[in-house]
Formats: structure tokens, sequence, C-alpha cells
């Protein structure tokens, strides 16, 4: 019979990894929008207006890649704790099952 060998602590320190990344993304994207940056912030010239609209754009797909990504590894560290703890579950289910 295979032995199977899981790590629950380095499943749980990968979780809290994950949802420190994904902490990190929220904090730069709360950053960038409570920037005060107006289309006045780059002066009143037509080469500036032009600017700030790009700026505008780039920084809007920014955040949303923040966003996703805020989102992708919130998702990721809770499914590493739901798998850890249906391991842990399985093992108590198995230990009380066969009195090990």
């Amino acid at each position: 019979m295979t032995q199977l060998k899981v790590y629950l602590e380095s499943m749980t320190r990968y979780a809290d990894a994950m949802e420190d990344i994904s902490t990190g993304f929220g904090n730069t994207r709360s950053l960038l929008v409570d920037a005060d940056v107006t289309a006045d912030s780059f002066g009143m010239l037509p080469e500036s207006r032009e600017i700030a609209a790009t700026y505008e754009q780039r920084t809007t797909d920014g955040l949303d890649v923040l966003r996703s990504g805020e989102d992708v590894f919130g998702e990721l560290a809770a499914a590493f704790r739901q798998i850890r703890d249906n391991y842990q579950s399985s093992d108590r289910t198995a230990a009380a099952r066969y009195g090990g």
C-alpha cells in the first residue's frame, strides 16, 4: 500500500502566504483609489489632456488587475485551508475507525 504524507503545517503556511499576497493587492488598490490625481494634475495644455486620459485608462486597467489578483489569491488561500481541513477530518475519521 502506498503511503501518502501530507504536511498540514506547510499547507497552513502556504494559505497564509496567499492571504498576505491578496491583502497586498487590496492595499495597493486602495492606495491608488485614494490618490488625488485628476485631469488637472497633468496641466492645462491640450497634450496634457491626452496624458490624463491615458493615465485614467491605465489606472482603471491596473485597478481591475489588482482586484482580480486580490480575489484569486484570496480564493487560493481559502482552497488550501479547505484542503488542509479535509485532510485533518479524514485523519480523525480514520483514527477513530481504526483505533489509531
